[in-house]
């Protein structure tokens, strides 16, 4: 198990929206660079915990998941 694996299941179970939010975020975009399927993968859960804790973000990331084609 990666490190960013240790840290993703630590702040699942510490319910941390925050932490969720930036590590699938560093996720996906680290994925996009050999499988776009993947990181959008990432950056789709990143935006639904961003949306659940009424982050900024959330905003970002649904702009980079529609340039992507995933949400119209």
């Amino acid at each position: 198990m990666t490190p960013l694996d240790q840290a993703l299941l630590a702040a699942h179970n510490a319910k941390d929206n925050s932490a969720l939010v930036r590590l699938y975020r560093q996720a996906g975009k680290a994925a996009l660079a050999e499988d776009e399927t993947r990181g959008c993968f990432y950056l789709t859960h990143a935006y639904i915990y961003a949306l659940e804790a009424g982050l900024s973000e959330a905003q970002e990331l649904h702009s980079t998941l529609k340039s992507f084609g995933r949400e119209s």
